[in-house]
């Protein structure tokens, strides 16, 4: 069944908006450079391991070690890299499930990594809610605290982000200072249960 029968003229757009709205969310959506580039890569903790294993090396990315060796380790690790993006992933295996997801993305300029942290931020806040904890807005008591303690401009030492939902472990977004693979600019995730 295609996905559309025809295109909407002005009239019909008068007369119902949401059937004229549909085409422009999906097209939102779909033309996103998100929107293939699923939140965590599209694990979780108490996914499979083999089964992310197989996923990151469909995806391109390569082993840091052979799969053997890796899952003895209980520690998964990829590294996939472009001109433009340098990630790299791990993941904490107890059994065959996951227990932490790690990942990282570097870019070559600022802007990249801003609209990065900016757009998995919102999609971590509609998915989780209200963070627990936000270096960039702590509320004016954290800030006194901080103040008080000497640790103003607390969102540059620990640029920070995290929720706790509930039993779904700790998850963190913040930007990183390491350089990867020549790229300055980064910006690490983590989820643990």
């Amino acid at each position: 069944m295609p996905l559309f029968w025809g295109t909407l003229n002005q009239k019909t757009c008068r007369v119902i908006p949401q059937q004229c709205r549909i085409p422009f969310v999906l097209c939102a959506l779909l033309c996103s450079p998100f929107a293939y580039s699923a939140l965590f890569l599209g694990v979780s903790p108490g996914d499979s391991c083999l089964e992310t294993y197989q996923m990151e090396i469909d995806r391109g990315a390569e082993a840091d070690l052979p799969l053997d060796k890796m899952v003895e380790h209980e520690l998964l690790a990829f590294q996939r890299n472009t001109p433009d993006l340098s990630e790299i992933t791990w993941y904490q295996c107890g059994g065959d499930h996951i227990s932490l997801v790690y990942y990282g993305a570097w870019f070559k300029n600022e802007v990249g990594q801003k609209r990065f942290f900016k757009n998995h931020r919102a999609t971590l806040e509609r998915k989780f809610g209200k963070p627990s904890f936000d270096a960039f807005d702590p509320g004016w008591m954290a800030k006194l605290v901080f103040w008080l303690e000497g640790k103003e401009d607390i969102e540059k030492k620990l640029p920070l982000v995290q929720w706790q939902p509930e039993s779904r472990g700790t998850i963190m977004l913040q930007y990183s200072s390491l350089q990867v693979d020549g790229k300055a600019y980064g910006v690490t995730m983590s989820w643990e249960q």
